[in-house]
């Protein structure tokens, strides 16, 4: 009996620690026929990281935010650029296959493939354990965590559906008010989702937090990274709370404050 009790806790520290690890990869290749170096970590489904390519003798930086949907990743790399604020350059929807990442780009359906890749020039990704060190930019880091008292973030998938989720912060009552909406495409087609709930108390240690839209039997979770959040279902049909065709899941880009 004292065996079997034994085993269990060994077996449960063992996942414990297997769902904190996080790993590493560093790729090469082409996207869209415009050669990409793409560095990047990964912690239970997220990934967060950058991707460098050369354009006209310029290196641009996208920085990466991705999470599992399924057995794939969906990927969203993005910069901001001054007077027209977050730009989404690649929506790529991709899987780790020994070693290397293999997809689509979202928009066009065009297949790609960037493999394992060394560069000796590149400084080590894993400098810090269980945080992201730009491979080129000295200094910049990435974490799985990130929480800040209230603040913007922006939606935009590869269909051009757009979309905001606002928290206001109440330092009286150590509350929020989240407000999200997600716009039809352009062309009219799909549903817009309203949300708008008062009172949410999130983790006092993360901020993540978990809530119902209320009205309808619909509960989801927001969990703050570095530089984006994710929003995922945990049970109820959005359907009943939005209409056919519309919803709040996905990654949500975070605004950075001015000044």
């Amino acid at each position: 009996m004292k065996k079997s009790i034994l085993f269990i806790i060994c077996l449960l520290m063992a996942m414990a620690v297997k769902a904190d690890e996080v790993s590493y990869y560093f790729w090469k290749g082409e996207i869209n026929d415009t050669e990409v170096k793409m560095a990047c970590a990964v912690k239970d489904d997220i990934m967060t990281g950058e991707i460098f390519q050369n354009i006209d003798g310029e290196t641009v930086v996208c920085n990466v935010a991705g999470m599992k949907n399924g057995n794939m990743f969906d990927i969203k790399a993005y910069r901001e650029i001054e007077g027209e604020g977050i730009v989404h350059i690649y929506f790529l929807r991709a899987e780790i296959k020994n070693g290397d990442l293999t997809g689509i780009t979202q928009n066009d359906g065009k297949k790609f493939k960037l493999k394992k890749y060394s560069d000796s020039y590149a400084y080590s990704i894993n400098q810090q354990p269980g945080i992201y060190s730009s491979p080129y930019i000295e200094g910049k880091t990435f974490s799985f965590s990130g929480w800040d008292h209230g603040g913007e973030y922006l939606y935009q998938n590869h269909m051009d559906v757009k979309g905001e989720l606002t928290l206001y912060y109440k330092p009286d009552y150590q509350s929020f008010t989240l407000s999200i909406r997600r716009d039809s495409e352009a062309n009219g087609y799909g549903n817009d989702a309203l949300v708008g709930i008062n009172g949410i108390t999130p983790d006092e240690n993360t901020g993540n937090f978990n809530t119902k839209l209320p009205g309808c039997d619909y509960r989801f979770s927001v969990k703050f990274y570095d530089h984006f959040l994710v929003i995922r279902p945990i049970s109820g049909s959005p359907s009943k709370c939005f209409g056919s065709g519309a919803g709040i899941v996905g990654i949500y880009i975070m605004v950075p404050a001015k000044g």
